[in-house]
């Protein structure tokens, strides 16, 4: 049973957050800078009462974004070789609230791989937890 907890553990989470984090950063840098998106997102917004390029708001967010979800997966790898036995619980229980704000990124902004991508995780993490609780 250690063994299934380990396994769900590292492809939920540290090699799906490390591979989503180096695609997002790969397609941030191949088709985010080119000269048609910039033009598009040329217009200002307000943040925090500030006038703010919005191209340049929406790459810090994606690289971020990008970087966060490697530095996520990192960190887990980090945890899970600590371990001999089974991932701690509070690892097992980030990974559930970081796969549960990619649905609701899903879910409010219409994205369907992330909503389901997100349910699938979180139900493998949720038998994981089960496995490391027994």
């Amino acid at each position: 049973m250690d063994t299934i907890a380990n396994t769900l553990f590292f492809i939920f989470g540290i090699v799906m957050p490390i591979l989503i984090g180096s695609l997002h950063t790969l397609v941030h840098f191949k088709e985010f800078g080119t000269d048609e998106v910039q033009n598009k997102l040329s217009g200002n917004i307000p943040i925090m009462g500030s006038s703010t390029n919005l191209y340049e708001t929406w790459g810090l967010m994606s690289f971020m974004m990008g970087g966060s979800f490697i530095i996520i997966g990192l960190l887990s790898l980090a945890i899970w070789m600590l371990y001999d036995t089974v991932p701690p619980t509070s690892a097992i229980i980030t990974i559930i609230l970081y796969l549960g704000c990619s649905m609701y990124v899903g879910h409010t902004y219409h994205q369907a791989k992330q909503y389901y991508g997100g349910i699938v995780g979180i139900v493998g993490m949720i038998i994981c937890l089960v496995i490391t609780l027994i």
